[in-house]
């Protein structure tokens, strides 16, 4: 009788001690080691949606002299919807650089980040009524013209927030800590 009763004991012995070892063993593979930080991509996400804003500006520039002195309602309408094309993408750049910054960083440059939001807005309603343009059949020239001389002075804009955000996000931020 006491031979089974201490076969059991021992089975459940080295089940528990088994049981320990695969925790102990867990446990410490999670070390601080095994968890890599997040890369840092919020510069480069910045400097990308600033050459994206250049390369849109140069558009707009180029559509308000073409627009200056035609007269070709289809062709401004096909400038209209072009415009409208090449801004497509700023959508997607500025969604990547909003999700590159860590929310320590958004509070370090939330004033300038708002400001950057608003222009943006401006630029996506500048895509839409570029959009509308773009199949308008009684569209008048200037119309085109006015759009694109607004474009520009946005993506003026917000090529001046994103400069400075830049220079916030490379400046160190000070701290109460002073070294003697």
């Amino acid at each position: 009788m006491g031979a089974p009763v201490f076969r059991e004991a021992s089975v459940r012995r080295i089940l528990i001690l088994g049981g320990v070892v695969a925790l102990f063993v867990n446990v410490a593979s999670f070390g601080t080691g095994s968890m890599p930080l997040r890369v840092d991509s919020s510069r480069a996400a910045l400097v990308s949606l600033g050459q994206e804003y250049n390369e849109l500006q140069l558009w707009a520039t180029a559509v308000v002299e073409a627009t200056d002195t035609l007269e070709s309602t289809e062709r401004a309408r096909a400038l209209a919807h072009q415009l409208a094309r090449v801004m497509g993408p700023l959508e997607h750049d500025f969604e990547k650089t909003t999700a590159a910054l860590s929310t320590s960083q958004l509070e370090q440059i939330l004033p300038l980040w708002e400001r950057l939001v608003f222009a943006h807005a401006g630029v996506s309603l500048l895509q839409e009524q570029a959009s509308t343009l773009g199949v308008d059949p009684a569209l008048d020239p200037s119309e085109v013209h006015d759009l694109a001389f607004q474009l520009s002075a946005v993506l003026d804009f917000a090529a001046q927030i994103q400069r400075m955000l830049l220079t916030e996000l490379i400046t160190p931020v000070p701290t109460p800590i002073r070294l003697t």
